[in-house]
């Protein structure tokens, strides 16, 4: 197989022809990225090096004429083994070197996946052909083309006619040298005996060059392997390069061919960058050694003699070195590459499908006036401007940074999920969305207007009567011109055809009012104006309705590096505007490399005004390029035919293909003469206007990173150990003895470094673990350190940390990363130590402290004891000592519930003996707690987050398992009677809540009329709850018409007054009932008549119901560091009643495209007529136009059914939406019909209709009502599937021609001509699929093209609400 060094950061796949003896022969494609830069002119493969002794061979060859082979030839080195296997990664093919046509082109993108294959699409045609491939065909073996054509290379003594042919120039590079070497072999059967031989060196351009051959091929064994070596210039004294970052870039050829027929050869080529990490580049299986010996073979030159003939063949080596200095990036790989130096900017990461908005963000960025205008946005006083914000800190670091910079700030202020950030969206749409956003920050502010001076132009639409002197015109801001390209040539041809005239004549003339009627007109567009900065979308994708998708349109298409706009401008502007200079000048060309649904993105800007240097900014990397690049390489390509195709070589296949798939698709132009304005010279000037807290934050966060890294750095020589002491255990209120950071569930982030958190100790790991018990000791004022001891914590498999066993003194001999490898399970251990204290023993705390005075438990409080703890300091008595290490004491820890304070806390360690009775701790924790002897106290021991089992007190320590480490809880046995009313009754109580604690933030829901059925919400500052009516027991009536007792009211009006929010902490385990009453009891109000909601990720809003178990809506294991949201309203009746109802989302229509949107609740057994009486509260209908009253359902943007006011609303879908409105036309029709009847009675007087087109409608449906058609009608954009707007119906009249359908509609829509006309209609079935519209048949009749068909007519229009399309879709949107 061939592979080339892939020449940027994206990846390229070879799926290629194998030679004999390959593992895979019958592969018959390849495929390439087509986001490379510039490709390799055929497929290569690197060798990796040679060894020194190699090099040292190469420094004895004092000149470059021919000498003795043997003298060349090198030892068999023990590397070669090793080099062989490197260079099977990447390697040419014969099949490749011959350039077969039969492959069909696999287009790849950034991640590896097929997203397009062009070629040979005939399955039969494509198996013909790898047929032909592995049986070796004739054709094949005269190197001849499918089509027929001869493929002949000039003979091999005509050197400077095969160098031109195997080297084709490369525009923008000129060539620095030209060279060319014969290596005659004279004795190939000796040679043929060594792994690896060198040419004689020879000289092109600064660098000595040499052929590195494999005669036995380099792990090809039946391939000769053959390479091209450069050596850089050497300092004569030390004999390294001069230049240790040398680089050379070549086109070569090697030409192997026998000395007496030069017609009988087989010649190659390719390119590369070579370096001091790619010192040599060739072809890893050139040629089998046996076709060097055959005559005809298919795999040479046609020749009648082989090329190896009587032992000796000469291969002939030529190199062009180019001269890249312009770019400095030819062939560049980008390993390494260091954009900020190279460059000067830097790139964007890439969060997953990002690209397209890398290169919208990076030409905003390089665009100077524009970022000095967003650095002036004060975004921290604006509510608005998280995205402003988000934008200034990503200009500041690109200017700033020396590495890529993250856009995932950006993308969070757009509200978006990782979904987004892996989803290609529309990248005018963002652009357009984005620019809204950034408006919205600038109102109100000194610079609310900057945008439209950098980037909005003025054109005028109108209409002018040809022989009479009437024009109807209109002037709009534009922020970017959308440019056809289909049709067109180049940008010339698209303003031309953007202003191109429309006449309205004939059946099309103009209405130009009462005064000239009909008239014939000139429609079009001209130009007030043009922007500084001119953003030109190019039209590369548009909506096929034939396939029901978008298309990208490949065209060839070119545009210029200069523009003068002046012939679009309106002529009748005054002559020192037109005169001005209307030059712009091409700054701008952003990318898409690939097909619609995959590929890649990526920006070509020339940054300054100063200078023609070309940048490419692809994610995250940036490097100059050529001017063919910029313009050639993105001007798209015209299709080929398959013949057309078959006359190129595959090379100049695959650069087409590239090129096919590779256009501009935004232009981004600046004006000549404001140049100076839009590119200021001064960086600094620029910077300089961000608000300095931004550039502080940055710093800092910079600063952090550092730090960060140079802990990462110390990590390798420091570990840390953690310290538990008595301080530690007694500020602990949860599991076990300390915070662990390891538990993901109860690891309670904000007490991190707290007293209830373990201690620190970076020590190094080659330092003494005596080193370590010094330091502790220190820190806990111990000058005497066997007053301490250290015991060991570790992970036991019951998910708890316990005390293990306590430190020997032997272990001061070690290192101490050699005890922590011989102690520690570093899989999930941390080195966390206990300080078992000597004093600290509870049995030896009541010796030293006072215990005469005894209290009731109900008087306890924690900080007095521990006090009482704490004021022993280091005193110790002779009789106290640490036990024996091999004894029968086990330590344990002892806790204490408080039933006052409600909480656990650790009191000390105490150290028994495994025979004790458990009961023999009660009495000395009594004595601590200070507690009365006639007080009980009851044991438990902690056993895991979910356990703790009471104690059996009069068996002992081994029957009961208890051993060092374990932890016992005491509490009061009359613990529930002094905790009264509290939560907890027991510590079991307490354990429980713990283990399934849920940390939430409780707020106020106010219901707006918009989304919430507001009827039954008491809403805040109502007059009419302070003046409702009281019945005799002073009870006040509600909306529901119930009466309220005084005590509720004011519990009602209480809740008003509570505008926080406030957080909560509740339990898993809570019922709904548990949980209103937990709110209730802060916002002090009735809970049952409390309406709950938990608030989604999404921000979406789930109301819970008075059945739920709170175990059914939060996961199972919720870590204490989540914080969910729960909103709640006080309804104004219970909330089990309210759940009697059902809610309806219910659109009022205006008109077919204005609407208001209610969500409304009826009860489930009532009707539809009393979800319309409930909507009539809401809205403003006369009495005489309920006649007119229609109610339909629908789905997705489109129609379900028509609705009758008598329908149980247990029959109606709750998830499909509502409509009702006024339409006179069709409620006649449909109940001439008998689908239904109207909702009042009585007959209508067409009079009686105020809108004129509604009244025309309905009187001509009267007439008609029999011989009509109904049909449903929704709306979409780009795809029959991107729903959007009210679906409606259409009334079909016989004999109406569709132009006369279309102005009925028109007028009914209100819309304007201009807008209408951008409308375009198709037929589609219940399956979306259907055709356009034929617009161009006057005679067309819409009634007798429907016919009894099941259409829908369907309207194409861009969608103008904001909301997104469905919920399948999900389209663009900044939240």
């Amino acid at each position: 197989m061939v592979s080339s060094q892939d020449t940027n950061t994206k990846k390229r796949a070879f799926n290629e022809d194998k030679g004999a003896g390959t593992a895979d022969d019958s592969i018959d494609s390849f495929g390439f990225d087509v986001s490379v830069e510039q490709t390799q002119p055929n497929t290569v493969s690197r060798k990796p090096g040679v060894v020194d002794e190699d090099l040292n061979d190469l420094e004895m060859e004092s000149s470059p004429e021919i000498a003795d082979i043997d003298a060349e030839v090198e030892d068999n080195d023990d590397d070669d083994g090793e080099e062989e296997e490197e260079e099977e990664e990447e390697e040419i093919t014969e099949q490749d070197a011959i350039g077969e046509l039969s492959d069909d082109v696999q287009i790849v993108d950034d991640n590896g996946n097929i997203i397009d294959v062009v070629g040979n699409t005939d399955s039969d045609y494509a198996n013909q052909n790898q047929t032909n491939n592995l049986a070796s065909t004739a054709d094949s073996a005269h190197g001849k083309q499918r089509n027929g054509r001869q493929k002949t290379y000039p003979v091999a003594t005509d050197f400077d006619a095969l160098a031109s042919t195997l080297m084709k120039p490369i525009e923008d590079y000129p060539v620095e040298d030209s060279a060319h070497y014969v290596w005659e072999i004279k004795d190939w059967a000796s040679l043929s005996k060594q792994d690896k031989v060198r040419s004689p060196t020879f000289k092109c351009g600064k660098f000595e060059w040499n052929i590195l051959l494999f005669p036995r091929g380099n792990g090809q064994q039946t391939f000769i392997s053959i390479y091209i070596e450069p050596h850089p210039p050497k300092d004569e004294a030390t004999g390294k390069p001069l230049d240790e970052n040398w680089y050379v870039c070549a086109q070569f050829g090697l030409d192997l061919w026998n000395p007496d027929h030069p017609d009988a050869h087989f010649p190659n080529q390719s390119s590369h960058r070579f370096s001091k990490n790619d010192t040599d580049w060739g072809f890893s299986s050139l040629i089998e050694l046996e076709t060097l010996k055959s005559i005809g073979n298919i795999r040479v030159q046609p020749s009648d003699f082989p090329i190896l003939e009587k032992n000796q063949l000469n291969i002939t080596a030529f190199v062009r070195v180019i001269d890249d200095s312009s770019t400095g990036t030819l062939w560049n790989s980008l390993t390494n590459y260091d954009s900020k130096t190279n460059a000067g900017y830097v790139g964007l990461t890439n969060q997953g499908a990002t690209c397209y908005l890398n290169s919208l963000i990076q030409s905003y960025f390089t665009t100077k006036v524009f970022r000095k205008l967003v650095y002036q946005i004060p975004t921290n006083l604006k509510k608005n401007a998280a995205v402003a914000y988000a934008l200034q800190r990503i200009f500041y670091q690109l200017s700033k940074s020396n590495d890529p910079v993250t856009t995932s700030d950006l993308t969070k202020s757009f509200g978006w999920d990782s979904s987004d950030a892996f989803t290609q969206h529309d990248v005018q749409e963002l652009n357009r969305i984005l620019m809204d956003k950034l408006e919205t920050a600038m109102k109100g502010t000194e610079i609310e207007n900057g945008l439209n001076d950098i980037f909005v132009g003025k054109m005028k639409s109108y209409i002018k009567c040809v022989n009479v002197p009437y024009e109807s015109s209109r002037v709009e801001d534009f922020w970017d011109i959308q440019l056809n390209v289909k049709g067109c040539q180049n940008l010339e041809q698209s303003f031309k055809n953007y202003i191109e005239i429309e006449m309205l004549d004939g059946e099309n003339k103009y209405q130009a009012g009462d005064e000239y009627g009909y008239q014939d007109a000139k429609k079009g567009v001209v130009f007030e104006s043009f922007p500084q900065v001119l953003h030109l979308q190019l039209k590369r994708f548009e909506y096929d309705f034939m396939v029901d998708d978008l298309v990208k349109i490949d065209d060839f298409y070119e545009f210029p590096d200069k523009i003068d706009l002046k012939p679009y401008l309106d002529e009748d502007l005054p002559a020192d505007v037109r005169n001005q200079n209307w030059n712009y000048k091409l700054h701008g060309v952003l990318v898409h490399q690939g097909t619609i649904s995959n590929g890649h993105y990526y920006a070509m800007i020339k940054p300054n005004a100063d200078d023609n240097v070309w940048l490419r900014f692809d994610d995250d990397k940036v490097w100059k390029v050529s001017k063919t690049q910029v313009f050639k390489e993105n001007f798209g390509a015209p299709e080929l035919t398959r013949e057309q195709l078959a006359t190129m070589s595959r090379l100049e296949q695959q650069e087409y293909l590239i090129r096919r798939v590779t256009s501009a698709y935004m232009l981004v132009y600046y004006r000549e003469s404001e140049l100076e304005t839009i590119l200021p010279s001064d960086e600094e000037a620029i910077n300089a206007v961000i608000s300095p807290d931004i550039a502080k934050q940055i710093q800092n966060e910079w600063e952090e990173r550092l730090e960060l890294e140079k802990e990462r750095q110390e990590a390798l020589y420091y570990i840390t150990a953690e310290v538990i002491t008595i301080s530690t255990i007694q500020s602990h209120t949860g599991f076990d003895l300390a915070l662990d950071e390891k538990s993901e569930i109860y690891y309670d982030e904000s007490l991190a470094g707290t007293e209830s958190d373990t201690k620190p100790f970076k020590i190094r790991k080659d330092s003494s673990f005596s080193d370590l018990v010094d330091q502790i000791g220190e820190s806990l004022g111990y000058q005497d350190t066997s007053l301490f001891r250290l015991g060991i914590v570790c992970h036991r498999n019951n998910h708890t940390n316990r005390l293990d066993e306590f430190v020997d003194d032997k272990a001061n001999d070690l290192t101490v990363i050699s005890f922590y490898n011989k102690f520690f399970n570093r899989k999930h251990d941390h080195m966390v130590f206990y300080v078992e204290e000597l004093n600290k023993d509870i049995n030896n705390l009541i010796k030293l402290v006072d215990v005469e005075k005894r209290i009731d438990p109900a008087d306890f409080k924690f900080d007095e004891t521990f006090a009482k703890i704490n004021s022993v300091g280091h005193e110790v008595t002779e009789d106290m000592k640490f036990p024996d290490k091999h004894s029968n004491d086990i330590t344990i820890f002892v806790k204490y519930f408080d039933p006052v304070s409600q909480e656990v806390r650790s009191l000390s360690h105490i150290t028994v003996t495994t025979s004790d009775p458990v009961k023999s701790i009660i009495e000395p924790v009594k004595a601590l707690l200070g507690f009365k002897e006639d007080i009980n106290l009851e044991l438990y021991e902690e056993l895991t987050p979910h356990k703790c089992d009471k104690l059996e007190v009069d068996r002992v320590f081994e029957q009961l398992e208890l051993s060092t480490g374990d932890v016992i809880v005491a509490q009061v046995s009359n613990a529930s009677e002094l905790a009264g009313e509290k939560r907890f009754k027991n510590v079991k109580d307490y354990y429980r809540f713990y283990a399934s604690r849920v940390h939430v933030r409780v707020k106020p829901f106010n219901a707006n009329e918009s989304d919430e059925d507001s009827d039954y919400v008491d809403e805040e500052g109502e007059e009419e709850s302070e003046n409702a009516e009281l019945n005799s027991n002073k009870e006040r009536k509600d909306l529901n018409g119930q009466y309220n007792d005084e005590t509720t009211i004011k519990e009602i009006e209480e809740v008003k007054k509570l505008s926080r929010s406030f957080d909560l902490w509740i339990s898993t385990t809570y019922s709904y009932q548990d949980l209103a009453e937990a709110i209730a009891a802060v916002i002090k109000c009735d809970p049952e008549y409390l309406r709950l909601f938990v608030i989604g990720n999404q921000g979406t809003r789930y109301p819970l119901k008075t059945s739920h178990f709170l175990h059914q809506i939060f996961p199972r294991n919720v870590s204490v560091n989540q914080l969910y949201d729960i909103e709640y309203e006080v309804l104004n009746i219970k909330t089990k009643e309210y759940e009697n109802l059902k809610s309806f989302k219910v659109f009022w229509l205006s008109n077919l495209l204005q609407y208001q949107e209610f969500e409304l609740l009826v009860p489930k057994r009532g009707t539809l007529q009393d979800l319309v009486n409930k909507l009539l509260h809401k809205v403003e209908v006369s009495e005489k136009d309920l006649k007119h009253l229609l109610c339909w359902s629908g789905s997705n943007h489109k129609f379900t059914e028509i609705l009758r006011l008598d329908t149980p609303v247990s029959q109606v879908n709750q998830e499909e939406e509502i409509y009702c409105g006024l339409f006179p036309a069709e409620v006649e029709a449909l109940c001439a019909h008998d689908i239904i009847k109207r909702s009042t009675g009585g007959s209508v007087d067409p009079e009686d209709i105020e809108d004129e087109v509604l009244r025309d409608e309905f009187i001509k449906v009267r007439e008609n009502a029999k011989n009509i058609n109904i049909i449903p009608a929704f709306h979409f954009h780009k795809q029959s599937t991107n729903h959007h707007g009210i679906p409606f119906f259409v009334i079909l009249f016989p004999n109406e021609l569709w132009s006369d359908t279309k102005e009925r509609l028109r007028r009914k829509l209100g819309l304007g001509k201009q807008a209408f006309d951008k409308i375009k209609f198709a037929l589609a079935d219940a399956n979306d699929k259907g055709s356009y519209i034929d617009e161009t048949d006057p005679q067309l009749v819409l009634f007798d093209k429907v016919g009894t068909l099941r259409f829908n007519l369907a309207l194409d229009h861009i969608d103008r609400s904001p909301k997104r399309q469905n919920l399948y879709e999900k389209g663009i949107s900044i939240r």
